[in-house]
């Protein structure tokens, strides 16, 4: 059974595994608060929550079949598994926003950061983050988030939500090794925001046009743009909402 560690605030939960787990004895944990005061979202952004009113959690793995754990897999089942929890809830719209953030509509209700330590160029251990917008209604300034709260008008209890993603990723080592990856290739771009549609990114600090067509086997983003195809990282890609 998957140990569980509840802060009552913290920084940030992945930040918290990544100073602490060499003190771990066991090989997968979850540490959760409902009140993170810095946490981190891809690309360095910061991802702000209002206290209590949000699920903040993270997941440690020790990895013991290093050969089954490609970031192509870890990043696929995470988003499924988190699409999932949420489908559960009869959120609806949803889709998954390349890198790793879940969409309902045109509004962000999730965001995943994904850490791992390399050995021998192997996975050795993994770090997942979840951040889900649930009984927060006011955003100030970010006009493009939602909530749970917000798209289905009532609160939602935090604790059963985290136990849900417990219960989820207890058996993330299984998922991982029983699935095929181009079965999740398949199911991920089924649920990819913008495939197939004509949308605007900026490259390079240029505004290009170009239509998604999927993803990589190295998690990148597959673009047909002035019939040319290209694929590229976070770094070199941001889809303009």
């Amino acid at each position: 059974m998957m140990k569980l560690i509840k802060l009552n605030a913290i920084d940030s939960t992945n930040e918290y595994i990544k100073l602490n787990k060499s003190f771990f004895s066991q090989n997968s944990l979850a540490v959760y608060s409902f009140n993170q005061t810095n946490g981190k979202g891809q690309r360095g952004k910061k991802w702000i929550t209002e206290p209590y009113k949000n699920t903040c959690i993270s997941f440690y793995y020790g990895v013991d079949k290093p050969s089954e754990y490609t970031l192509l897999k870890i990043n696929l089942c995470t988003t499924l598994t988190v699409l999932e929890v949420l489908k559960s809830y009869d959120i609806t719209d949803l889709k998954i926003k390349w890198p790793n953030d879940i969409m309902s509509g045109n509004r962000k209700i999730a965001g995943i950061l994904i850490e791992t330590t390399m050995v021998k160029n192997k996975i050795n251990d993994l770090i997942i983050g979840i951040g889900l917008n649930v009984n927060q209604t006011d955003f100030d300034v970010i006009k493009e988030a939602t909530s749970m709260k917000i798209l289905k008008n009532k609160s939602f209890n935090l604790h059963m939500i985290s136990k849900q993603f417990v219960d989820k990723f207890s058996s993330f080592d299984d998922i991982i090794s029983n699935v095929s990856k181009d079965k999740l290739i398949e199911k991920f771009c089924y649920h990819l925001f913008g495939m197939r549609e004509k949308r605007k990114f900026t490259i390079e600090e240029k505004v290009v046009e170009g239509i998604i067509l999927g993803i990589t086997e190295n998690y990148m983003l597959s673009v047909e743009s002035d019939n040319q195809v290209k694929h590229y990282d976070k770094e070199q890609i941001k889809l303009i909402l």
